[in-house]
């Protein structure tokens, strides 16, 4: 399978990923896409020993990105893996192995949350998020997704002002013909407090209303009861977690601009399902 890697500004985990790449099996070619990249993104990607091809785009933004990296791509089915996001070389190869053994059109790993030094009500928040049904079955959010060639046809070429690459995937290939591969498992880090989980929750608000169809998924006030009625959840973490969801929505409504990451690695990886 061909791997497309669109890189900005990834200096300090381009080279880790390259290094989990080589270690699958089933990868065939990857391309490098460094978008609007001011540091060493570049540099280190073309001296990695297994040789990716390095396409330079001088504008920043992932869907420009993802569109230069899959017209190189010259095999299906073709994955579209985030510099930062850690799945390992055997991890990838189960997304293959997944495609090959189902009808699936496109294919995600499995999530583990990372809850390791998170504050009260951001262990409340993901106690409710954990058991949303929009997250156990879309393929936002994981920073990783395997496509085949009828999935292709759905998604690409993708729109140039898109942010929720993930999302858009989910919102145009039907939920029945998407798969999971279990072997594969991306770790998620979770914000340590509640001001960083609301820029998250802000990003992924943000991206979901530019999808050309809507949002990736919803909550509605059903979901919430049934949680609670089937004790998935309880009425302490339901209220923190509409609470916080409402609040981040209203901070994107009245702001101005694109919300940026700040310097907090472990907020770089979003879980961008809408809730």
């Amino acid at each position: 399978m061909d791997v497309v890697v669109p890189a900005h500004n990834e200096e300090f985990v381009i080279t880790g990923c390259l290094d989990r790449l080589a270690d699958a099996t089933s990868v065939n070619r990857v391309i490098v896409v460094a978008n609007g990249c001011t540091d060493r993104t570049v540099e280190l990607a073309r001296a990695h020993p297994s040789a990716p091809e390095v396409v330079v785009v001088e504008r920043p933004g992932k869907a420009g990105a993802l569109n230069a990296g899959d017209a190189r791509c010259a095999t299906f089915p073709r994955v579209y893996l985030d510099a930062d996001i850690e799945l390992s070389g055997p991890g990838l190869d189960a997304l293959a192995t997944t495609a090959k053994d189902t009808d699936a059109e496109a294919v995600m790993p499995a999530v583990r949350l990372d809850l390791a030094g998170a504050s009260w009500p951001v262990r409340r928040y993901y106690a409710v998020w954990q058991r949303l049904p929009a997250v156990n079955s879309s393929s936002a959010g994981r920073g990783v997704y395997l496509l085949t060639a009828t999935a292709h046809e759905r998604v690409f070429p993708m729109p140039t002002d898109l942010i929720s690459d993930d999302g858009y995937v989910s919102q145009r290939v039907p939920q029945d013909s998407r798969a999971l591969a279990t072997e594969a498992v991306v770790v998620v880090k979770a914000p340590k407090d509640v001001r960083s989980l609301l820029r998250r929750r802000q990003r992924v608000h943000q991206g979901n209303t530019g999808l050309p169809q809507g949002k990736a998924g919803s909550t509605g006030l059903h979901t919430m009861a049934e949680l609670v009625r089937t004790r998935q959840a309880g009425p302490v973490d339901v209220l923190v977690f509409v609470g916080i969801t409402a609040l981040a929505r209203l901070l994107v409504r009245t702001r101005r601009g694109p919300v940026e990451w700040g310097t907090d690695q472990s907020t770089r990886t979003a879980v961008a399902v809408d809730s």
